[in-house]
């Protein structure tokens, strides 16, 4: 996807400017992937969650309560992931879907016209009377949709349909047929009116009526794979998502029992405390300092990308205190979905806002390694500094800054 993108992009400077966002989150998915595949390639890392494992199960194993309750989890997990790997590439393919704004708004309305008249609980969970909210909010939204992005999005998705399921499946040769996949994208985008937030909300209110009597070829098309993709998702929540988080939890409760709060719980999406201290790490047998300044950040621009900084950060450098602390780096131990979290010193004031973490911290899904796993936090003096002289944010700093 990486690579169709940038070819996308030279075409010209409007389909580079209209690509680059998605480009950026591809580019950031595919980074995280990595640094997690290297965590578990690198031999010393994987031994120690080895060992780890096999101290838990061996605790289990001496207590004869434990082993009753906690005994199988590990084996039936095992078990799971094989059938994950199994179901994963259908799954993938069809429940995934295409990453087409417009195959997305066709799926959305297909969904709703079935779902909706479901009660509540019998639902698929995105279509939840809490969801509804923000369903219409991304109907109505006025985005702008480039034909001509999605044509390319969607003959991506054929390709790789194609290539994943093979040329005999069912679906493959439903949607594709004999057609070129670029081809069947044109059609698909030229024949559908899901461009228009009116359209979209009209198809919306209009319900299974309205729905089941469209012509448009995005509805079409979605409802030509929809009763395959909920077949397979079915199969996966049953076979996969149900089993896994059973026995996580009771992995969960058997490490709980065996080291009770000498350590810390995974994280699982509810409030947490990290704590750590700024410090630096060695790389590639370089030292890295745990702090820049807003110089260093000028001292980078090259004027070209990636390395550009805007025109708004050039023509504000006078102003600029640019010993200004910029970023730190400190041991807490995070995991991507931490970025907004506030970093707060020991007098409980607010000095940063994580927003990423070093390259070595993405195995952090597996393990936590205090040597080289640093969180990356921009600080409150960087923020309060661009903020008053770069964006004129002056209303918004007096805010978030306590009165004096």
């Amino acid at each position: 996807m990486r690579g169709w993108l940038t070819q996308y992009q030279l075409r010209g400077p409007e389909q580079k400017r209209h690509s680059t966002d998605m480009l950026f989150g591809v580019e950031n998915g595919l980074k995280a992937l990595k640094g997690r595949h290297a965590a578990l390639a690198d031999k010393e890392f994987f031994a120690r969650q080895v060992q780890a494992e096999e101290t838990l199960r061996k605790k289990i194993d001496a207590n004869p309560e434990w082993k009753k309750q906690y005994g199988g989890a590990f084996d039936a997990i095992a078990k799971t992931v094989k059938r994950l790997q199994a179901l994963r590439k259908e799954y993938g393919a069809l429940e995934g879907g295409p990453r087409s704004d417009l195959a997305m708004f066709g799926r959305l309305l297909v969904r709703a016209a079935e779902e909706l008249p479901k009660p509540n609980a019998d639902r698929l969970r995105e279509y939840a009377d809490a969801r509804l909210p923000q369903i219409r909010q991304g109907l109505a939204s006025k985005n702008p949709i480039y034909a001509e992005l999605e044509t390319e999005r969607l003959a991506f998705w054929f390709v790789k349909l194609r290539e994943d399921l093979g040329v005999d499946h069912p679906v493959v040769r439903r949607v594709l047929g004999g057609r070129e996949p670029r081809e069947l994208a044109k059609e698909l985008v030229k024949g559908t009116r899901l461009f228009e937030p009116a359209a979209r909300e009209a198809l919306f209110k209009g319900g299974a009526a309205a729905v089941d009597a469209s012509k448009d070829s995005m509805i079409i098309f979605a409802r030509s794979f929809d009763a395959e993709a909920r077949a397979i998702r079915k199969r996966l929540e049953d076979e996969v998502e149900g089993p896994l988080k059973k026995n996580g939890e009771l992995i969960a409760k058997a490490r709980f029992a065996a080291y009770g709060t000498s350590t810390y719980p995974d994280a699982t999406f509810t409030l947490r405390l990290s704590y750590g201290q700024v410090k630096g790490y060695e790389e590639d047998g370089k030292k890295v300092v745990p702090l820049t300044t807003l110089a260093g950040a000028f001292a980078r621009h090259t004027g070209t990308e990636p390395f550009a900084l805007p025109k708004t950060w050039l023509a504000a450098k006078s102003k600029l205190a640019l010993d200004t602390q910029f970023d730190v780096a400190t041991t807490n131990d995070i995991i991507g979905g931490n970025s907004g979290s506030p970093l707060i010193n020991q007098k409980g004031e607010v000095v940063g806002l994580i927003f990423d973490g070093n390259l070595q911290s993405l195995g952090g899904d597996y393990g936590f390694d205090e040597s080289v796993n640093r969180a990356v936090s921009v600080t409150t003096q960087a923020l309060t500094e661009a903020m008053t002289k770069i964006y004129g944010a002056n209303r918004l700093v007096e805010e978030l800054e306590p009165k004096k």
